[in-house]
């Protein structure tokens, strides 16, 4: 197979997404500060704590930065299936 699936890119997406999102957030509630979630760009904040002046939403959600993190992590996930592919070829000494 020369192409990647659209099922390894999806499955490979989600994946980076996750674990990128989850080993970049900062969970301070217990601390009185914010959650936040997202790389490169924060996509969702919870506000606890004290502060001053407070929101009047104790949530922010940006859908847009949302997708910018979704895109970027496809394009991790497809670098990172293209250097699996070329790797793998490498070592057993395969035409790609």
């Amino acid at each position: 197979m020369n192409k990647l699936k659209w099922q390894h890119i999806v499955y490979a997406t989600l994946f980076v997404f996750v674990v990128i999102t989850y080993a970049t957030s900062k969970i301070e509630t217990p601390f009185d500060g914010d959650d936040t979630y997202g790389f490169p760009f924060t996509f969702y904040i919870v506000y606890s704590g004290m502060c001053d002046p407070c929101p009047d939403e104790p949530t922010q959600f940006y859908g847009f930065k949302l997708w910018i993190d979704i895109l970027f992590s496809a394009i991790l996930a497809v670098a990172g299936l293209i250097g699996q592919r070329w790797l793998r070829h490498r070592l057993h000494g395969s035409k790609p």
